[in-house]
């Protein structure tokens, strides 16, 4: 009995060593920190984009795009991009070969450009046509999966340009109390290779990481504590010797 009491003593308490963030500051210091850069997102085959070619002509817009209703930017936008799954029906995927094909302008080359690019490449496609064209594009496909020891694991899109660790974390609404936020491990797809990166949350380090920034499809994992599996364990324990003190007063009531 004694054993037992000291397994399940040892797992009722969580060390903040492993679950406190940012352990290396110190309160009587200003610290400035110079986070990593932030990154430039380059179109790839198979993204997903909002596209939208306006201009002062109502009936062209309409034409420009049909997927948005025609209406310009404040109509029809909810509901044609409103949810991930109309988002992948209504944007624009960009093919293999590099390529999107948009209404009048035909087909457009995209792969490696970034956004303002992007922009910039249509808009002169657009102005051989129209007068005063204005384009938009924006990744639809720009998505983060978070799992393991956090509140709310899940798929979550963002849809400001940019987002960090820190963010996603909290964006799933923090983690358990059975989290390590010493080996955090991050995994990106570059190219046809998979890399995976350590990140420790417990110092400053963190922002100067690779993965500080994170890109469309990376994957987050916050990994459980040795006291999450040793609370696991001292359940198990419990159970036994529920069963055994269950089986000894069954047998010494039938010895009587």
């Amino acid at each position: 009995y004694l054993s037992l009491i000291l397994i399940v003593f040892s797992t009722s308490c969580s060390s903040t060593k492993d679950i406190f963030m940012f352990q290396d500051y110190k309160e009587d210091l200003n610290q400035f920190i110079v986070p990593a850069q932030v990154p430039e997102h380059k179109i790839k085959p198979f993204d997903n984009l909002y596209i939208a070619v306006m201009t002062i002509d109502p009936e062209v817009n309409r034409t420009l795009n049909p997927r948005m209703g025609g209406e310009g930017f404040s109509s029809g936008t909810e509901q044609m991009f409103g949810s991930p799954a109309s988002q992948y029906i209504n944007g624009y995927r960009v093919s293999p070969d590099s390529s999107v094909i948009l209404p009048i302008l035909g087909s457009v080359k995209l792969v490696g450009l970034n956004l303002d690019e992007a922009e910039n490449l249509i808009k002169t496609r657009a102005e051989e046509y129209l007068k005063e064209p204005t384009v938009q594009v924006k990744f639809l496909n720009f998505k983060i999966n978070v799992n393991g020891e956090i509140r709310n694991p899940g798929i979550y899109y963002n849809y400001e340009g940019n987002l960090n660790i820190l963010d996603i974390i909290g964006m799933a609404n923090g983690i358990t109390d059975f989290a390590d936020m010493r080996n955090v491990v991050v995994k990106r797809n570059y190219g046809n290779r998979i890399y995976t990166f350590k990140v420790d949350f417990t110092n400053k380090s963190i922002y100067n990481s690779e993965v500080f920034y994170l890109q469309p499809n990376d994957f987050v994992y916050i990994p459980p504590t040795k006291l999450k599996r040793r609370a696991q364990n001292s359940d198990s324990y419990g159970k036994v010797l529920s069963t055994i003190s269950t089986l000894l007063v069954v047998v010494a009531l039938m010895m009587r």
